[in-house]
């Protein structure tokens, strides 16, 4: 038997994609209503502002979708470095990514500048991030001594910045271009 979604669980759905395809700022209470088919009354009964609704899809849809992206499962003997370049290169396989860059670094770029709770919101989940990075290479030999905090963030910004260009100028092929000299790097420090 199919459960039908919850309202609270289809609002969320929803303001997942159109804050992520359109912004927080180009999305709008009236784009959430029609989009979510409900009166008014109903989206308020869950939320009290759209500001409300957005830190509810951090925390329940984009740390979730953050933390299985980043899952660093490592098949045995497997090397750590190649399951991180591997999970680079995966990337190149999920349309939206491509199309729209990662939704965690949109949001941030927009909203962390100028409001404290998103700020405090994701930057909890940038640090869960980094700390799977860091964990998935902390007993990794590299030939040459290698700080991992500095590596984790330096993976992140780069595939972060890979991602960054507008739609029109984004693709795969564009994707993993850039990203070709991180996966050097990775290669070349793996011992």
């Amino acid at each position: 038997m199919i459960q039908k979604q919850s309202t609270r669980e289809k609002i969320l759905d929803i303001v997942f994609m159109l804050v992520y395809t359109n912004g927080y700022n180009g999305t709008s209470i009236s784009m959430i209503l029609k989009e979510c088919e409900i009166p008014k009354g109903s989206l308020y009964h869950h939320f009290k502002s759209k500001q409300d609704i957005v830190l509810a899809v951090i925390k329940e849809r984009l740390f979730p979708k953050m933390d299985d992206f980043y899952d660093f499962s490592n098949p045995k003997n497997k090397h750590s470095v190649d399951v991180l370049i591997n999970s680079i290169n995966n990337i190149a396989k999920k349309e939206l990514l491509i199309k729209y860059g990662c939704p965690l670094n949109r949001l941030n770029q927009e909203m962390s500048p100028i409001d404290k709770e998103f700020e405090n919101a994701i930057t909890p989940i940038y640090d869960h991030i980094k700390e799977k990075i860091i964990s998935l290479l902390k007993d990794t030999d590299f030939k040459t001594s290698i700080n991992l905090e500095n590596l984790s963030e330096y993976v992140i910004a780069s595939v972060w910045g890979a991602l960054s260009l507008s739609p029109t100028q984004s693709s795969k092929e564009r994707y993993l271009n850039t990203v070709s000299f991180l996966i050097s790097y990775l290669k070349f420090i793996k011992k």
